[in-house]
């Protein structure tokens, strides 16, 4: 059938686009609180494992967030030196990083288009362009609403339980 399409229907609703990019700013705004919230926790913790070392050098404090990650898995990992203190905190962090880190980066740092499917939810689509051996590396997700409100819950759960974690690790770095 050569029937051409209706698409009255695609036009017959109005989008309120102030709206809609109000909804996604909120969303990606509650996720960046709950990464600064890692981040703090990540770096309150580095620094109290600097102080309680014998060998505060021998804990790294460097400059981005993805270096702190990399300085506490090492610290607290399986031949670190606060692998005692921070066992439950080692696999969480892992688990964390695992889940959330590469998302991090591209909300952070990644170019946003948002659209509106048929139903009236948006969708976001984030495009990254990194290098990597010399080379650009680009990526692209999107992101519909219903799996952003999802996402968020479990950055937020995941992000409340290794800080947690890591509070725990700070009071027993405070007790050697």
């Amino acid at each position: 059938m050569n029937a051409i399409p209706d698409h009255s229907a695609l036009t017959s609703f109005s989008v309120d686009w102030d709206a809609i990019y109000a909804a996604v700013n909120a969303w990606r705004g509650e996720c960046m609180h709950h990464f600064s919230a890692v981040e703090l926790a990540v770096t309150k913790t580095l620094l109290a494992l600097s102080q309680a070392s014998p060998d505060p050098s021998a804990i790294g404090l460097r400059h981005f967030i993805g270096q702190r990650l990399e300085d506490l898995a090492e610290a607290i990992g399986p031949d670190g030196p606060f692998a005692d203190a921070g066992k439950s905190a080692s696999t969480c962090l892992a688990e964390y990083r695992e889940r959330h880190e590469a998302f991090r980066r591209q909300l952070c740092h990644g170019l946003v288009v948002v659209t509106v499917a048929q139903n009236g939810h948006w969708m976001m689509v984030l495009r990254t362009l990194s290098i990597r051996a010399r080379q650009g590396e680009e990526r692209e997700i999107v992101i519909e609403q219903s799996a952003a409100a999802s996402r968020l819950v479990q950055l937020k759960r995941d992000g409340q339980k290794l800080a947690a974690l890591l509070g725990q690790v700070r009071k027993a770095a405070e007790k050697t």
